[in-house]
């Protein structure tokens, strides 16, 4: 009998996305160190895609509030 991995453990806890389940499959076979490196190609472009979304929040709210000054 073969104990489960702690990949396996995560995979079965099921609090994970389908996505990321996905993921850790896939880069099984591959380099750590090229997952890694493209874990954080990917990471600074969620920080980009989060700055500007909170940009257009905070743009949206002083649009929605100046509207609410001027009544």
């Amino acid at each position: 009998m073969s104990y489960p991995t702690i990949e396996d453990k995560i995979l079965d806890d099921g609090r994970i996305s389908e996505w990321l389940a996905g993921q850790m499959v896939e880069t099984r076979e591959m380099d750590p160190k090229a997952v890694l490196k493209d874990i954080n190609k990917l990471k600074v472009i969620l920080d980009m895609r989060t700055d500007r979304l909170i940009k257009e929040r905070k743009t949206f709210k002083t649009k929605i509030n100046m509207n609410a000054i001027d009544f």
